[in-house]
């Protein structure tokens, strides 16, 4: 006779690896200070890509008014405005991601922890049925 309850609990915990649980078991593998840094390492280095190509656009917009100046602009003070630029622009990106990664990462555990538990469900009835007086597997008579 089939277990209804173990096929409940398999379709459901099947489910959830099929559909949300694939990134939350794939962010599993990780220590929370690791995902959140292999994330800011990522994010840091689209930051950096993204701001030198907005960098690249000002230049180009701003072309004809560089080329006229460029013996009166002070390039020196003009980096430096652009490193500031860049520091402040990447410290406040950063904390943004850093919490963003943080509260997906608790997310995860929380779902993952239902998982747990519904894993923890079927091995329960495994077990009983594996124990002698519970079913086999087949289904079949208890054991006397």
């Amino acid at each position: 006779m089939l277990n209804e309850e173990k096929i409940r609990l398999m379709t459901k915990a099947a489910a959830y690896e099929a559909g949300e649980g694939k990134k939350a078991l794939a962010m599993n593998k990780y220590f929370r200070g690791d995902y959140i840094s292999i994330n800011l390492i990522m994010s840091w280095i689209s930051f950096t890509i993204a701001f030198a190509v907005c960098v690249a656009v000002w230049a180009l917009y701003h072309m004809e008014e560089l080329m006229e100046n460029v013996n009166t602009v002070d390039l020196p003070a003009l980096g430096k405005q652009f490193v500031f630029l860049y520091l402040g622009a990447l410290a406040v990106f950063q904390l943004i991601h850093y919490v963003i990664y943080h509260i997906r990462y608790q997310k995860n555990r929380k779902s993952l922890a239902g998982y747990h538990q519904i894993l923890k469900q079927i091995s329960h009835i495994y077990q009983t049925e594996s124990k002698p007086g519970g079913s086999d597997f087949a289904g079949g008579a208890k054991e006397k």
